[in-house]
């Protein structure tokens, strides 16, 4: 029993319109409607715009556009914006938002067991694998990846 629980991690689901994200649980910070968008001029296509958050501007993305893909988001009533905590290296204040487009779900993982290898893998430097929970794909960022995308020359 000691050993299954040393290898079971807390976990969300994150949909998106491509593929989903499962990420620690404990890397986000709030799931949440999808606010007010602010644009930024002359802004790559993944950055979506910044939102206020806890008196904070926390820019969001899209990782689909991030992975590549040209088409812009979708937003409707079931979209959600997923706040991370700051990435390793990163200052305190360097949340970012990540659209889903429904609510996430939890998910615990036991690592020994329910990742297996995906058939149809995501070859990016932003995604450090493609596995299948149950009977889906996921990809696992790569987390430091993603940092030098968003924050580069950090």
């Amino acid at each position: 029993m000691a050993d299954t629980l040393a290898h079971t991690m807390h976990a969300l689901v994150i949909p998106t319109t491509r593929v989903p994200m499962l990420v620690p649980s404990a890397i986000t910070a709030e799931i949440m409607s999808v606010p007010r968008l602010n644009p930024l001029p002359f802004s790559e296509n993944w950055l979506l715009g910044v939102i206020g958050w806890r008196n904070r501007a926390v820019p969001v993305i899209s990782f689909e556009n991030l992975l590549g893909d040209p088409t812009p988001p979708i937003f409707h009533h079931r979209s959600k914006v997923v706040i991370f905590q700051p990435l390793s290296g990163l200052s305190e204040w360097d949340f970012f938002g990540i659209l889903a487009s429904a609510d996430p779900h939890p998910y615990n993982v036991n690592t020994a067991t329910d990742l297996k290898a995906s058939s149809t893998p995501i070859t990016s430097p932003l995604v450090a694998t493609t596995v299948t929970v149950g009977r889906t794909a996921v990809v696992i960022p790569d987390l430091d990846g993603l940092r030098r995308a968003l924050y580069p020359g950090r």
